[in-house]
This record gives structure tokens, C-alpha cells and sequence, in this order.
């Protein structure tokens, strides 16, 4: 039954209007207690899928050689070289201090950067600098001229110029660590500002994993504290250029502020935390719902200046509008529970939030609007024309072959430009400037060193392997190797701590010949070191337990997604071709797990938006009970996409993880103006009209209707823009672009599609009657 009764509803809601209210309340605060159970995520790894295996070889890679959860204080002395002796005290006194931070394991600076030395008599592993706060000025010209060529400082703890230095803390963490990662960046940022106050003209620049995991949080409560106000404002002001009444809009963004509320306290009674994903799911729920609450409020309001009573004219906005909203909802739901299928858990969270918002805001359309509008003193719709939508169908209709052309031709320009897109992101500036991270982080790439992590577990094969020479001259070549690309900056490997410690005890001879042919010389090399390392330093982060394996690590500078991928194509590669089988390795690391993030994204949304659009194809021709339909809405619900993606190429190129949900999301969303297109249009037909009279019936009755859907999705999603967060940034724009390409192709291609259709109709079946 097409049209669902109203009348089992219609009594005890508008009967029984403060009962009705009082009930939606109950439920609403039930729900929306939940709120208090949320919870900040600090992880960064939030994105990535539990069971994914490169996240399982990642934490692989972290068991054999720790995590790396560090602070980045990043000094600058004002302009003067970081190597002057006051300015080494200074650092001095930084460092001290580090130590003293909470949860603190290990402190690398340029002052405490061990150094290898060795007599006749003596093997030692001492600091660079071993008294910093007394360093004469010849003493500074030496430590400036060895930490400039030593591989291991430049570039990582002194810059270039040597003006940037930096102090690099180790934390160790526990796995749920929200506790820890405020109290470590709370007292990071009290002991830079105290040492920037103790020494006028200096500053300290703070980054790095433990910064970025507070980041996170910060981002997801900017967007709170921002988007939402935002997204408050600007949806009363669509309510009231739409409804032109001030009481029934209240109405409307309480039915809105209801619906988003209960979602989000439901999500919090499930264990959701709010995270960068799930803060913008609010915003997300008033804006899909909107456009059906103004549509009942606006038949009713309209119903009422034809003379109708109040309850009578609640009542026939709610039975006209409830199988076209119900229609349109499970269509809408069927785009966000899609997102199921990505691999990004925080997508995952917000696709089923939102559908419970969905949910919520159906039933609150169809009792809590109705009860609350029967007891508001409404007065009737000022009857606006339409002849703009008239005068609009009467222009398709007369020129419905030129604009099926014209569109054509819009729509493949637009598939032109979308082989300028490329999958590329820059997860170091996932967030804007506004936030104090990303500053100081740009600061850091600018004058001291990258920020982008790319490891490798080198194996041996065996059980001490390490120290065979074999080993040691090959790992040293793919160090030779790494740090010949471009964007590294720095290799780390062991092949150099043999060279130091040859080095020192051969009298400053390099091993220009390789390395030496005596495992158990190099085995005596790495004991002779180990056991002189200072406290807090060891080698447990560089080789493995069993000595069987060690790590590679490349500090990249200023590298994007694309970069980081192809970084690792080339590195496998190349491992494939010079190293054997045991030495076989990957990248890894947090930076490739963000590379591959949008990709990996992107393939499984393929399915889920194949899936999406078989079902809404289904569920819109069972409703309009025609195959055609059906099919049509396919097609011309995929080219919405396609037009909105190939503006983006045009206008952006590049394309991150917003990318990867966009199109299976929207789907759900763009239909509803088809639905509602294709609704008004069968039914003209079936009171006689013809294809021409039909198309004119539409516009004139929803013509306006499609205008309130396009642009209440469009400004609610466009909110997103104003993000701190580039994945919500992206979206936003993404889908907006979508939704307006959707209006230009329900307005001007549809209707020409249907007249060119019905003529094909026409003709066929006048060729079967000739032949009778």
C-alpha cells in the first residue's frame, strides 16, 4: 500500500498532544544520558582497522622494538647558532628538565648524544657534551663541526645552519593512555613556557606522536565547540527563509536538536568515544532530517490558508508526506549503513550513528513535530507563488532535447576531469593551522628535521645474525640506499655504530673496505658499546631479543601519502633485487599506515557502494512498482558523483579518506529528490496528464520541495568546511559539490530522460498497433 494511513497515528497524537510530548521526552532523556558516558580518544591509531594486517605487523614491529611515543621540543635560539656556549647551557638545563617530565624513559639531544671515543688504554661512550654550562667557544666550533657531519644529529637534532636544535623525549605509555597523554603534554607545554621565560628570545616548538594523539582530542572538541554553534545558526536561518515563522521553526530544530542528541547519547550508552569521525555526526543528523520536517511544517502551514483547522491541516501535511519521507529515509539509511563495510572504524561509527539519528528523527517527524505544532498558535502560509517552478518545467519541456544534450555534454566534460584526481594526503597536515601543533610541526619540517617515520624489521635468519659481517654489508648498502631518496633526511641502522666504533678503536680509520670480516669482532664492537652507554640508553630499540633482526628507520621530510607509498614500492623493490630472502622486508610505521589508509578505504567502499545503490534501486522500484524506476534511479543517482568528483578534479586534484565514503553515503542522500521527483510524477500520470502536463504537475508542486532538500544538505554539509580536521574539511566540500550536481540533474536531465522515454514509448507502441 503506497500511501500509509495516518489515521491509527493521527488520533492518539494529536488527541493526545502533551502525553505524546512527555513520551518523546522520556525517550529522548533516557537516551541522550548517554552523552555523559562518552569518552576523548587520544589514539591516533583510531582509524585503522583492529583486525587489519598492517596494523598487525605494525604492533608486531612494536613488540620487538618498542613504541615510539615522543615528545619534540624544538629549540630556537632566536636566529644565533644553537652551538654557541650560553645557548648550549640553556639546552642543557632543557634537557635536565625533560628528564623530570612524567612517565619519561629516554631523553636525545645534541648535548647527550653519545659519543664514541677510544686510547690505548680506554673505550668509552661519553655525551657531545658532557658539561654543557661550561663550553668554551673553541669548544663550540668542535662540537658545531662534529655534530654537522655526524649522519645521526644532522638534520634529526641540528639543523643544517646549526640555528634549530632539538630535544627528543621518550614516553612509555600504557595501552589506554587518554590519562597519561594530557598529563605529559600539560607539563610539556608548562616547561616549554618556563623555559622560554627563564630565556628571553628562545622558543620552543613542541611536536611529535604524544602531541599528535592530543591533537586528536583537540580537533574533535574544536569541532564541538565550533561546528555545532555554526551548524545551530545557520539551520535557523534556513528554517525561517523556508517557513517564515518563527514558532514552527522552533518546532523544527527542536525535533533536529532532539533527534542528534539521542543518537549521540545512545552511541555513548554503546562505548562509541568521540573522536574526529564521530564529533561531526550531529551536524550530519540535522542536516539529512531537515528537509522533511520543513515540508510537513510547510504543508501544514499551506493547508491552513485553504481554510483548513489546525488539526485538520497537521493532519494531511503528515499523511501526504509520510510515504515519500518514509521512502526517502530508508533510502538515506541505506547509503550510511554502507559505511559499515569501511575499513576505518571512526566511518564505521559515524555511518551507524547517524542512521540511528535517522531513525529518531522519523519517529520525532511523525509525533513529537505533529503533538508540538497543535499546540503552537499557527497562523497561514502568505500563499507564495510558483510561478518561478512553473515558468522553470515549461522551459525544460520546450527545450527537453537541448537540455538533454547540454547536460550530456556538462557531465562527460566533468568525467574528463576526473583523471586529475589523485589519491593523495599528508597526514602531518591532517589538521589546520589553527591548531598549535600543526604550527609548531610546520616549524620543525622548515628548520630542523621531517616528521614522517617510515621503518623496516630487517631479519638475518638466524639467532645472533646480526653481527655476521654479510648482514652488516648488505644492511649498510640499503642505508646507502634510503638515504639517497629524496625527502630522507636521516637513516637510522646499525651498520653505523659498527663504523664508530671501529672508528675509535683503529685510530679514526673508516671502513672504507666494508665491514669487518670477523663476526666476533663486530659481536665485541656492539658488547664494548652496549655496556657503555649512558642511563636511559640502550640498544633494545635497534635489535631485537634473540639478535636475529634489527630495525631501519627513515625520518622523511615533507613527504605526502603518494610520496610515502612510493618510497615503499621502491625500497621493497628494491630489497627484492639486492638482498636475499631473510632480509626481506616492508615499510612500516604509523606514516605508512596513514599512506595506505585512503586506498585501503576506498577498496572496500567499492563494495559498499555497489551494494548501496543495488538496494535503493530495489527499494525504489518496489515502491513505485516499476523495474524502469528502479534502473533509472541507478543511473542517474551515479552521475551526481561523477559530476561532483570531476568538479573536484578540476577545481582540488588530490583526494584523501573523505573520498572513500562520499560516493556510497551520497547515494542515499541524492535520491531523494529523485523519489520525490519520480512520486509526483507517476501519480500525475495515473490522474491522465500527459509527459509534458506531468513534468509541469512536479515542478509546480516540488519543484520547491527538491530546492529546500539541495540546499538544506548542502549548507548543513557545507558547515563541515569550517573543520579543523581535513577528512571533515574534505567531506563537507565533497559532498556538497554532490548534492548541488544532483539538483542541476534532477532539474535538467531527468525530465528530459522521462519525455525521451515516454516518446520511445509512444513510438513502440504505435509500431504494435500498425501491425494489428
Amino acid at each position: 500500500m503506497r500511501r500509509l494511513s495516518m489515521q491509527k497515528l493521527r488520533n492518539p497524537v494529536l488527541r493526545f498532544p502533551r502525553l505524546t510530548i512527555a513520551l518523546c521526552l522520556a525517550i529522548f532523556v533516557v537516551s541522550a544520558i548517554g552523552i555523559f558516558k562518552f569518552t576523548l580518544s587520544y589514539d591516533t591509531r583510531v582509524f585503522f582497522n583492529p583486525e587489519g594486517a598492517d596494523l598487525a605487523k605494525l604492533r608486531d614491529f612494536e613488540s620487538k622494538y618498542g613504541q615510539n611515543n615522543d615528545v619534540l621540543m624544538v629549540l630556537w635560539a632566536g636566529g644565533r647558532k644553537v652551538t654557541e656556549p650560553d645557548v648550549l647551557a640553556a639546552l642543557g638545563e632543557l634537557v635536565s628538565d625533560a628528564w623530570r617530565l612524567p612517565h619519561s624513559t629516554r631523553v636525545d639531544a645534541l648535548t647527550n648524544f653519545p659519543r664514541v671515543t677510544a686510547d690505548a688504554d680506554s673505550f668509552a661512550v661519553a655525551d657531545l657534551v658532557p658539561e654543557p654550562g661550561n663550553v668554551s667557544p673553541m669548544e663550540a666550533d668542535e662540537i658545531e663541526r662534529i655534530a654537522l657531519s655526524d649522519p645521526l644529529v644532522r638534520n634529526r637534532l641540528i639543523s643544517d645552519d646549526a640555528r634549530t636544535t632539538g630535544v627528543l623525549v621518550n614516553f612509555n605509555l600504557p595501552q589506554e593512555a587518554s590519562a597519561e597523554v594530557q598529563e605529559i603534554v600539560a607539563a610539556s607545554r608548562a616547561l616549554a613556557e618556563k623555559f622560554e621565560a627563564e630565556h628571553p628570545g628562545m622558543e620552543v616548538k613542541l611536536t611529535g606522536n604524544v602531541m599528535l594523539m592530543a591533537t586528536f582530542s583537540e580537533a574533535a572538541m574544536s569541532d564541538v565547540k565550533v561546528l555545532i554553534p555554526i551548524s545551530l545558526v545557520i539551520t535557523a536561518i534556513v528554517m525561517f527563509v523556508f517557513v517564515r515563522a518563527v514558532l514552527p521553526s522552533i518546532a523544527i530544530l527542536s525535533l533536529l536538536g532532539l533527534s542528534s542528541a539521542a543518537a549521540m547519547g545512545l552511541a555513548g550508552w554503546y562505548g562509541y568515544e568521540i573522536n574526529t569521525g564521530t564529533v561531526a555526526c550531529p551536524i550530519i543528523i540535522m542536516t539529512v532530517n531537515m528537509a522533511a520536517a520543513v515540508r510537513i511544517v510547510t504543508t501544514a502551514l499551506g493547508a491552513l490558508g485553504r481554510g483548513l483547522s489546525r488539526h485538520e491541516a497537521i493532519a494531511e501535511a503528515v499523511s501526504m508526506n509520510l510515504w515519500p519521507v518514509t521512502l526517502t529515509n530508508a533510502t538515506t539509511m541505506v547509503g550510511f549503513l554502507a559505511m559499515n563495510l569501511a575499513d576505518a572504524p571512526p566511518l564505521r561509527q559515524q555511518g551507524n550513528v547517524v542512521v540511528v539519528g535517522i531513525f529518531l528523527a522519523y519517529f520525532f517527524t511523525f509525533t513529537w513535530l505533529p503533538a508540538l505544532l497543535s499546540l503552537m498558535p499557527l497562523r497561514p502560509a502568505v500563499q507564495r507563488s510558483e510561478h518561478v517552478m512553473i515558468l522553470l518545467g515549461r522551459f525544460v519541456n520546450r527545450y527537453y532535447r537541448q537540455l538533454f544534450f547540454l547536460c550530456g555534454v556538462i557531465v562527460v566534460s566533468c568525467a574528463v576531469w576526473l583523471g586529475e584526481i589523485r589519491l593523495d594526503d599528508d597526514f602531518a597536515r591532517y589538521f589546520d593551522t589553527r591548531f598549535e601543533y600543526r604550527q609548531d610541526s610546520d616549524f620543525a619540517e622548515q628548520n630542523l628535521t621531517g616528521l614522517n617515520i617510515v621503518e623496516f624489521d630487517i631479519g638475518s635468519g638466524r639467532d645472533g645474525g646480526v653481527f655476521e659481517p654479510g648482514y652488516q654489508e648488505k644492511l649498510a648498502d640499503f642505508e646507502a640506499w634510503l638515504r639517497g631518496q629524496p625527502g630522507v633526511v636521516s637513516v637510522i641502522a646499525i651498520p653505523e655504530i659498527t663504523r664508530r666504533v671501529h672508528e675509535a678503536m683503529h685510530a679514526g680509520s673508516r671502513l672504507d673496505d666494508g665491514m669487518p670480516n670477523d663476526r666476533e669482532t663486530i659481536a665485541q664492537y656492539f658488547l664494548l658499546y652496549e655496556l657503555s652507554l649512558p642511563y636511559g640508553v640502550s640498544l633494545n630499540g635497534q635489535i631485537n631479543v634473540s639478535r636475529s633482526s634489527s630495525r631501519v628507520t627513515a625520518i622523511l621530510r615533507e613527504m605526502t601519502s603518494s610520496e610515502i607509498r612510493d618510497l615503499d614500492e621502491r625500497a621493497t623493490n628494491w630489497l627484492a633485487t639486492n638482498l636475499p630472502s631473510e632480509m626481506q622486508a616492508e615499510a612500516t610505521g604509523i606514516n605508512v599506515l596513514f599512506a595506505n589508509l585512503s586506498g585501503v578505504n576506498i577498496r572496500s567502499m567499492m563494495v559498499a557502494t555497489l551494494v548501496s545503490v543495488l538496494v535503493i534501486a530495489v527499494v525504489v522500484g518496489l515502491a513505485l512498482r516499476s523495474p524502469v524506476y528502479g534502473a533509472l534511479s541507478i543511473l542517474l543517482n551515479m552521475l551526481p558523483s561523477l559530476v561532483g568528483f570531476g568538479l573536484w578534479g578540476l577545481l582540488y586534484q588530490d583526494i584523501g579518506l573523505a573520498a572513500s565514503v562520499v560516493t556510497a553515503m551520497t547515494i542515499g542522500l541524492v535520491v531523494d529528490d529523485t523519489i520525490y521527483f519520480l512520486l509526483m510524477y507517476q501519480q500525475a500520470r495515473e490522474r491522465g496528464l500527459d509527459p509534458e502536463g506531468a513534468i509541469n504537475h512536479v515542478f509546480a508542486t516540488v519543484g520547491v520541495a527538491m530546492l529546500v532538500i539541495t540546499v538544506s544538505l548542502t549548507i548543513g554539509f557545507g558547515t563541515l568546511v569550517f573543520s579543523g580536521f581535513e577528512v571533515n574539511r574534505s567531506l563537507g566540500a565533497m559532498t556538497a559539490l554532490v548534492i548541488m550536481s544532483n539538483l542541476f540533474i534532477d532539474w535538467l536531465m531527468l525530465p528530459p530522460v522521462m519525455r525521451i522515454m515516454e516518446n520511445a514509448r509512444a513510438r513502440a507502441a504505435g509500431r504494435a498497433a500498425g501491425k494489428i
